[in-house]
């Protein structure tokens, strides 16, 4: 059975579980200088009062916490500013206490419009935080530049939900809240709204959800139907309607460090790239392909070391070692025999800066006893600022990949955004460009 098969399972063995911990701790990160925001755009701790019948709360978090990785050299907005210490804040807070409650208070304020649970009564928003975030999305629902953001909370489908969160005034506050369990978001080609489409077993829904005075109203079901084996796409409902991507909050939460012990397991660290890509697009990681082959080629031949990093949230993130170490470290399992090796290979720029990657794939052999199965990698390397990063992904095929950097899957078309210990892909606009011509067995060969 291949690896990402057992993955697959292992799963949807996971998605039962409706409580769940991960042990906390830290990665190692590469020896790069940090780009901190300008002291003047630091988001304030805002005090948010809660009641006796909790703990007494920890020391809040700092207002300008170190962000988890080295970002891109740019001017960035407040607000950018504040969704980057939000999310890095909130992270440490989940590794730092998982079940503690009072750990969240302080990082934004309550403004709330709209409360998914009305059921013995609208939950503190620090109580829906401490459910753990899932992933975030960017959505600029009223259109006045400033995109929102929405978190993702709960630990599996059935208890998702939905915070929004806007930057105002200086300072982070929660402006709405709602059901997310079997559920995707859409912009609103009409109006100052987000819809939520949700379809489970059969039965399907879309909702939307106004702005109105700086606050998400309550949910308004514009569409629904039952007993159904195809849903109604989202698109023929409202014509115009995008789908709004998700990007995890929780990177390498199942990486292999996990199985193999090469790295403490961690429950990761926050992606801020996509933030810091907003209206600006990707950065430029280099602009030497001659100097990037070089270093590339010597990292593999064992004269440096490569700093693994998860490009797809499953696998990866296990840190700076050598070619040896890293390939065992994304394909191994503990007490088991792992014959594994690039089948093939090919350069090409992959983010449109005018510097090539190296996209490598990757075969393993593993056996544990009497079972024997057969594992798949891909693993693109990048050489930024003299580190050569590998950015593993468990799910790519060798067909998806087009000669403009496109990738093909799962009837989509995507592109790849990466900086240092930061890696991501999003939907873009179709490509005409046909597939990439591997080149079979190593680069070093």
């Amino acid at each position: 059975m291949k690896k990402r098969e057992i993955s697959l399972l292992l799963s949807a063995a996971l998605a039962l579980v409706l409580c769940s911990c991960a042990p906390a701790g830290e990665g190692p990160s590469p020896s790069l200088p940090l780009t901190t925001p300008p002291p003047e755009a630091s988001v304030p701790v805002l005090e948010t009062l809660e009641p006796t019948l909790y703990p007494t709360p920890s020391p809040a978090p700092s207002s300008s916490p170190d962000f988890s990785a080295a970002l891109p050299d740019r001017d960035y907005q407040s607000w950018q500013v504040g969704y980057m210490e939000f999310l890095t804040a909130l992270l440490q807070a989940e590794q730092d206490t998982r079940e503690e409650r009072v750990a969240f208070g302080g990082l934004a304020a309550d403004q709330r419009g709209v409360c998914c649970l009305d059921a013995g009564g609208k939950l503190r928003m620090t109580q829906v935080m401490a459910m753990g975030s899932e992933s975030y999305s960017l959505y600029d629902v009223d259109r006045d530049g400033v995109p929102e953001l929405f978190v993702k909370y709960g630990v599996c489908e059935a208890a998702f939900t939905y915070q929004c969160y806007t930057f105002r005034e200086g300072r982070m506050v929660c402006i709405g809240e709602f059901d997310g369990g079997h559920s995707g978001l859409y912009t609103h080609p009409d109006k100052s709204a987000v819809l939520r489409s949700s379809g489970h077993m059969g039965y399907a829904e879309l909702y939307e959800y106004p702005m109105e005075d700086g606050v998400l109203t309550e949910e308004r079901e514009i569409f629904r139907e039952e007993d159904v084996r195809d849903y109604t796409p989202t698109e023929e409902i409202v014509p115009g309607a995008e789908y709004i991507e998700y990007f995890y909050t929780r990177r390498g939460a199942e990486d292999d460090s996990y199985w193999t012990g090469q790295t403490p397991y961690t429950l990761g660290k926050a992606l801020l790239l996509p933030i810091c890509d907003w209206g600006v697009g990707r950065p430029a990681t280099g602009n030497d392909s001659e100097r990037a082959r070089a270093a590339i080629l010597a990292a593999l031949s064992g004269e440096g070391q490569v700093y693994g990093v998860s490009g797809d949230h499953f696998n990866g993130d296990v840190g700076p070692l050598s070619w040896e170490e890293y390939v065992q470290a994304i394909t191994a399992v503990p007490r088991a025999q792992v014959t594994a090796k690039i089948t093939a290979y090919f350069w090409m720029d992959m983010n449109g800066d005018g510097q090539e990657e190296c996209m490598l794939r990757l075969e393993s052999d593993v056996r544990r006893g009497e079972e024997a199965w057969s594992g798949e990698d891909m693993v693109m390397l990048s050489e930024q600022g003299g580190v050569v990063y590998a950015y593993c992904f468990d799910f790519y095929e060798r067909d998806d990949f087009c000669t403009d950097g496109a990738i093909r899957g799962y009837g989509q078309v995507y592109r790849l955004s990466f900086w240092n210990d930061q890696c991501y892909r999003y939907i873009a606009e179709g490509a005409e460009a046909g597939p990439v011509k591997w080149l079979d067995g190593s680069p070093l060969s």
